[in-house]
């Protein structure tokens, strides 16, 4: 089973020293939010159509596919 849970590349993000880090934390911050929803699930009682629906429900929580903004 799989799901996507698309991500900024923070390696393609531009600016500063800082910016680029914050860039990092970003990601790092939005991957850690969804691992820990997805640890929080109640894996033993979904069947397999409802374990796949939380993972794609997972992949579309809010800043899942933002991209990193690119400094002015």
């Amino acid at each position: 089973m799989t799901a996507h849970w698309g991500v900024p590349d923070p390696v393609e993000a531009k600016g500063s020293p800082a910016e680029i880090a914050l860039a990092f934390k970003d990601t790092y911050r939005m991957l850690s939010q969804r691992i820990a929803v997805f640890a929080a699930l109640p894996i033993r009682s979904l069947d397999r159509l409802s374990l796949q629906t939380r993972l794609e429900e997972i992949g579309r929580m809010r800043g899942a596919t933002d991209k990193v903004a690119e400094p002015s």
